[in-house]
Formats: structure tokens, C-alpha cells, sequence
């Protein structure tokens, strides 16, 4: 269960161009650059919970490993897709922005004490580094 525990994002890179990739309006992106989101993750199995708290709100997503659901970005966007488990402390997801088809994919690797997020959106790739608190 490598992903459990609370995370504090500390480092963004690329995380702006990602975000206007994404089609985040420049308000809202000025505040997320700014904002230390944090994540506490739970896994139980193949179930995953993760509430994230960052200055859009506090969010809860609960979803299963190999199972599509829906999700809300922090815009409002809404989008579907799965997470899979690609290597013990991996966790890989392709998903599809529902309002304009937009395929991403996203991919949570546990290394120590940090958690590295790698994210893609036409062409844009930006990293998010977070330290387990």
C-alpha cells in the first residue's frame, strides 16, 4: 500500500503549460500555481480514495484499479477513464476530457517518502513532486 498516507505537493515543473493545454482559465491557473495542494490517499486493495484539499476546495474521489469512472477536475471539467497498476508503486490513467475529447493520461510513481505525478495533454508533459507528510 505505497500510495497510502498524506501528500504535500513541493515541486511543479512545466505545470503552468500543462494547465493552459488543459484549458484552465488564467484566473483559476494563477491560484493553482500558487497553492501546496495536499492529498491524503488511502488503498484498500484494488480501492482507492483521495481527497484533495487546494485553494479551488476539498475534493473526494473513490475509484477501482482496471474499473472506468467519472471524475471533476479542479476547472469543473469533467472526464472519464481508468488507473492502472503498471508496476508495484505505479499507477497509470488515460483519460478523456468529456467536453472537448481531449485524451490525457496521468502516472503516480511512489519512490520513498516522494510521490512524482507525470502528466501529458497535447504534447504538454509536467511534473508534480510530492513529500509524504
Amino acid at each position: 500500500m505505497a500510495f497510502s498516507g498524506y501528500w504535500k505537493v513541493c515541486e511543479n515543473d512545466n505545470f503552468e503549460a500543462f494547465l493552459i493545454a488543459l484549458g484552465v482559465p488564467e484566473k483559476q491557473r494563477k491560484m493553482v500555481l500558487d497553492d501546496k495542494m495536499e492529498m491524503k490517499i488511502n488503498q484498500e486493495g484494488k480501492k482507492f480514495t483521495i481527497i484533495e484539499k487546494s485553494c479551488l476546495g476539498t475534493k473526494t474521489t473513490e475509484w477501482c484499479l482496471d474499473e472506468e469512472f467519472e471524475n471533476t477536475l479542479a476547472d469543473g471539467s469533467k472526464v472519464k477513464g481508468t488507473f492502472v497498476l503498471s508496476k508495484p508503486n505505479c499507477l497509470t490513467g488515460h483519460f478523456k476530457k468529456l467536453s472537448d475529447g481531449k485524451d490525457f493520461s496521468i502516472s503516480r510513481e511512489v519512490d520513498g517518502d516522494k510521490l512524482v505525478q507525470v502528466i501529458n495533454i497535447d504534447g504538454e508533459e509536467a511534473k508534480r513532486i510530492f513529500k509524504k507528510q
